[in-house]
């Protein structure tokens, strides 16, 4: 089992599918997912389920191909816009922030980023006393081999963006890359950042 390569869930995959469909439009949607080699999922949508689904470098390859479609600069903008329309498809669809709504922002958000580590099989969350949690992707493999001059994985930030929405209002906080491997770090890390009035 160990040498299986990892996957995505079925859960990650629709959302992802369904995110972009709602940014890029069904056609836009279509040609990503055609330029990735996955048609067939575009065609034939998974389910919202926690099955696996497609590699993670196949799911690398669909945000490849959002890069490839309307370039790096375009991409960060859209990649942060889907990662958050992804994550919020997933929570809604499974309802599964419900379970936490008597829990302190902090303990809501941490219960958040778990899932979604779980969810999307990458990373993992690093607990900081007195700090909202952080996270780690040192398996990230949307920027692996890729060169760029700031960190460019912003999928990650509109992911976690989301569930700090969530969790502590939308006026509270920010989600950053502060390391990325995209420029030369050893991970792509993540921090929430506060607003400035």
């Amino acid at each position: 089992m160990e040498d299986q390569p990892k996957r995505a869930t079925k859960l990650a995959i629709r959302a992802s599918l369904d995110g972009i469909a709602d940014i890029l439009g069904r056609n836009g949607a279509k040609i990503v997912f055609r330029s990735a080699g996955l048609l067939d999922i575009f065609e034939n949508p998974p389910e919202y389920s926690w099955d696996p689904c497609v590699t993670i470098a196949e799911q690398a390859r669909i945000y490849t191909e959002i890069a490839n479609l309307v370039g790096y600069k375009g991409a960060l903008g859209i990649w942060r816009r889907t990662g958050y329309t992804v994550m919020k498809r997933v929570m809604e669809e499974m309802r599964l922030m419900e379970q936490y709504e008597e829990l302190s922002a902090d303990e809501k958000f941490s219960k958040g980023l778990a899932m979604f580590v779980i969810g999307s099989g990458k990373g993992k969350v690093v607990q900081i006393d007195g700090k909202p949690d952080e996270f780690d992707c040192f398996d990230c493999m949307h920027c692996k081999g890729c060169d760029f001059h700031r960190p460019m994985c912003t999928h990650y930030e509109g992911f976690i963006q989301y569930i700090s929405d969530q969790a502590f209002g939308k006026d509270a906080y920010i989600a950053r890359e502060v390391q990325c491997m995209a420029k030369g770090d050893e991970t792509c890390y993540f921090r929430l950042v506060e607003k400035e009035e």
